[in-house]
């Protein structure tokens, strides 16, 4: 089941989270995608419910994860 949310940040767009997979795909506001493999939920969770999406993505997923541009 895939999960789809509306960011109100100036870089990022639109994240989508699969539970079964935990495949997250987020769209920056360039229109660019990456898809990132095996994000865990508690990352995920802590990068939609921070103050700052952009922020926490750049803590949490951008040089923890390889990220592939779909």
């Amino acid at each position: 089941m895939a999960e789809v949310m509306r960011h109100r940040s100036s870089h990022i767009d639109e994240t989508v989270y699969d539970h079964d997979t935990h495949e997250l795909q987020i769209t920056f506001t360039d229109g660019r995608t990456y898809r990132y493999e095996d994000v865990p939920r508690g990352t995920y969770t802590e990068l939609v419910t921070s103050a700052s999406v952009g922020r926490a993505f750049n803590a949490l997923i951008r040089d923890r994860f390889d990220g592939e541009e779909t």
